[in-house]
C-alpha cells in the first residue's frame, strides 16, 4: 500500500505508532534518503577505526556512498566514494593505502582527497595535467565533524551548525570526558528490517529486561526517567541503573575519571536523529550507528568503549573481552527479534496495536520526530 506521509496524523502516532506501510515502501526509504539522511547530522562509523594514517572505511548512508579517510595529518575527513570521472566506486572494503586508485580507468587521488593523475587525460600525448588543472578533478568531500569519537556527517552541507545540534546533550554529558574513551571492539551486523525499528528498540526500556533477562532485573528499569532534549535528540535515564543490574564483569572496572558523584550509577542512553545510539555507563559506553541501505536492510556497528584509560591495561584483559561479549549478545538478540518483527510490523495488524503511556512516550517522540522531518521535504 502506498502511503503520503502528509496524510499521516501525528496525534494518531501516539496512540498506534507509525503506519505499518513506513517501514516497508521503497518510496518511503527514498524519500528518507533525500529528506532526512542527507540533510541532517549522521553518523557514519567511530573515529577510532580509523587508527592509521592511510585507513579508509567505505560506508553506505541510504543511497549515499561515502568513504572516511586518516589523512597525513592525522585528520579523519569524508568523501562521497565517486570517481570524478565516471562515477565508479573507488573503494569497495576497508584498506590501509597511501593513494586511491579507481578500479575502472586509474584515475588516482592523495588522502586529501586530491587528484594525484589521471593516465592519459590528453589522450595520445605524454602532457600531464597541471596543479591548477587538478584542483577542481578531486573528490567530493563531505561536511564532517567527530564528536564523542563519532564521525558525523551532513551531505547536503546545509544542516545546522554541529556545535548548536548537538549542544543539549553536550550539557547533560558535563563531566564525562569523552577523550577518555579506548576502543575495546567494533563489530559489524546486518539486520533485515526496517531501520527505524533498530533505533526504536534502543530507546524502548520496556524490552530490555524480557528480552535480555540475564542482563538485567527487571526492578532496574522500573524508574527509568524519559529524556526530551531538543528536536533530534531523546533518550532515557536510569539514576542507579549502574547499581541495580547485574555486574556485567567479574571485576570492577574503572569509571570515567573526575565523574560527578550524581552520576557515579547512573546510566543514559541517547537517540541523536536519525541514526545514532549512544548508551553511556560509568565504566563502558556503547556507540551503535545505523546505516539504512534499503527499506529493509540496514549494516551496523556495535564499538565498546573503556571509559578510563587504565581499563586498557592487561590487568583488565579478561574483564574486557567479557564485557564486549556480554554486550554483543544483547545485540544479536534485537537483532535476531528485529528481523522478525519487520514481517509482523508491516503487516495491516500492526496498526491496530496499542502503546504503552507508561513506557513509550520516548518511542512516540521518535515518531514525530520522523514524521516532523519527512513532511518538511
Amino acid at each position: 500500500m502506498k502511503i503520503d506521509v502528509t496524510h499521516i496524523d501525528s496525534e494518531d502516532t501516539q496512540i498506534h505508532g507509525l503506519p505499518s506501510a513506513v517501514f516497508k515502501d521503497s518510496e518511503i526509504f527514498q524519500q528518507e534518503s533525500e529528506t532526512i539522511l542527507r540533510k541532517g547530522w549522521v553518523s557514519i562509523a567511530s573515529a577510532q577505526q580509523l587508527e592509521n594514517v592511510g585507513d579508509i572505511l567505505p560506508v553506505r548512508m541510504g543511497d549515499a556512498s561515502l568513504i572516511a579517510i586518516r589523512s597525513e595529518d592525522q585528520k579523519i575527513s569524508v568523501f562521497h566514494n565517486v570517481c570524478r570521472h565516471k562515477a565508479a566506486p573507488i573503494i569497495d572494503k576497508p584498506c590501509r593505502v597511501r593513494t586511491l586508485s579507481c578500479p575502472y580507468h586509474r584515475w588516482a587521488y592523495k588522502l586529501d582527497g586530491s587528484l594525484r593523475s589521471a593516465p592519459k587525460f590528453f589522450g595520445n600525448s605524454d602532457r600531464e595535467l597541471t596543479e591548477e588543472e587538478k584542483s577542481d578533478k578531486g573528490l567530493i568531500e563531505v561536511r564532517s565533524v567527530v564528536w564523542w569519537d563519532t564521525i558525523f556527517v551532513n551531505i547536503s552541507g546545509d544542516a545546522e551548525p554541529f556545535e548548536d545540534f548537538i549542544k543539549p546533550l553536550d550539557q547533560i554529558l558535563e563531566g564525562y570526558d569523552s577523550n577518555d574513551l579506548h576502543r575495546i571492539s567494533s563489530t559489524e551486523y546486518e539486520s533485515k528490517s526496517n531501520w527505524k525499528l533498530a533505533v526504536d528498540n534502543f530507546l524502548d526500556g520496556y524490552h530490555v529486561p524480557f528480552v535480555h533477562s540475564q542482563a538485567v532485573r527487571l526492578n532496574s528499569v522500573m524508574n527509568q526517567e524519559d529524556l526530551f532534549l531538543s528536536d533530534n535528540i531523546i533518550g532515557l535515564k536510569l539514576p542507579s541503573g549502574a547499581s541495580d543490574k547485574p555486574a556485567k564483569t567479574d571485576k570492577p572496572l574503572p569509571t570515567f575519571k573526575h565523574l560527578n558523584k550524581d552520576n557515579i550509577g547512573t546510566q543514559q542512553w541517547f537517540g541523536i536523529f536519525p541514526n545514532t545510539l549512544l548508551f553511556v555507563d560509568p565504566v563502558w559506553v556503547q556507540l551503535i550507528i545505523v546505516r539504512p541501505e534499503a527499506y529493509d536492510f540496514y549494516t551496523e556497528t556495535l564499538t565498546i568503549y573503556a571509559a578510563n584509560p587504565d581499563t586498557m591495561s592487561p590487568e583488565y584483559d579478561k574483564q574486557r573481552e567479557t564485557l564486549s561479549n556480554v554486550l554483543n549478545h544483547v545485540n544479536e538478540q534485537d537483532i535476531e527479534l528485529l528481523d522478525k518483527l519487520q514481517i509482523t510490523r508491516t503487516s495491516p495488524e500492526a496498526d491496530k496495536g496499542i502503546l504503552v503511556q507508561a513506557w513509550d512516550q520516548v518511542n512516540v517522540r521518535f515518531h514525530q520526530i520522523w514524521l516532523e522531518k519527512m513532511k518538511q521535504q
